[in-house]
């Protein structure tokens, strides 16, 4: 089988619309979303809408849960829970539907299980592995879980990469293409769709080959100011005038370090 693997969407339409049409390309047979559909982008019903109708098979993230009112915004960053009001009134049926159908973790072969953020102390949309003993301890539990998967697939961080343990080893798995080794657990992490966190703005996703037995890390680029445009006219409705003119004209680091 061969995946197309992304996440953190965030209502981006600009950047996975580039990131389908580059899947499109790869032939694929499924594409998994590791969550944060929605959340800080102006396009959240197209977004849903499009990844619905691609068949893809995914789980839900904090954004997601927040847009359907399952939980609380106070720990959001400033931007974060701006943006939520306005996905919160722009969000349809039909999306709101489908991200409540959503697991928050998900086993879609005998080796992988997609998750948003972490597998432990328990499986959750919140905490990040942003440090390589939070890695070890989702890995560990990836193991030692009962889940009887060998591959995690992961979002939430914003930023790409693997890591392996084998026997009592565990270490970064480093490289635009990791080989999989055979009887190595993994966690795999496709970084941002629509929120690029790595001073890369192009959009990243990952194709994952069971067959070949390799994960290649890509990047496509993708209007980032027409998306960034529309951010700044809800921006303009939310909070008015002259600072959402401002935010229209910053680079792509505007995004940088919005955690939650």
């Amino acid at each position: 089988m061969k995946y197309a693997v992304l996440s953190d969407v965030h209502a981006n339409l600009e950047a996975l619309s580039a990131v389908l049409a580059a899947i499109d390309v790869e032939r694929v047979d499924t594409i998994l979303c590791l969550g944060d559909v929605v959340g800080y982008g102006a396009n959240p019903n197209e977004c849903a809408r499009m990844l619905a109708s691609a068949g893809a098979k995914c789980v839900v993230g904090n954004h997601d849960r927040a847009a359907l009112g399952l939980r609380d915004t106070a720990h959001f960053g400033r931007k974060a829970r701006q943006a939520m009001r306005w996905t919160r009134r722009m969000l349809g049926g039909a999306a709101r539907d489908w991200l409540a159908s959503l697991p928050l973790v998900r086993k879609t072969s005998p080796e992988l299980l997609l998750f948003h953020a972490a597998l432990h102390p328990v499986p959750n949309d919140e905490l990040h592995l942003s440090s390589l003993s939070r890695l070890e301890k989702s890995l560990r539990a990836l193991e030692d879980g009962g889940y009887g998967t060998r591959i995690g697939l992961f979002g939430h961080t914003h930023h790409a990469g693997a890591w392996r343990a084998r026997g009592g080893a565990f270490g970064p798995a480093p490289g635009e293409m990791v080989k999989l080794d055979d009887g190595a657990h993994y966690l795999i992490n496709p970084g941002s769709v629509g929120q690029s966190r790595d001073d890369d703005p192009r959009a990243a996703f990952a194709i994952l080959d069971m067959d070949q037995g390799v994960v290649w890390f890509r990047r496509v680029a993708y209007d980032t100011t027409l998306s960034m445009a529309k951010v700044a006219a809800l921006e303009a409705k939310e909070r008015g005038g002259i600072a959402a003119w401002l935010s229209a004209r910053l680079p792509l680091g505007l995004f940088a370090g919005q955690r939650r």
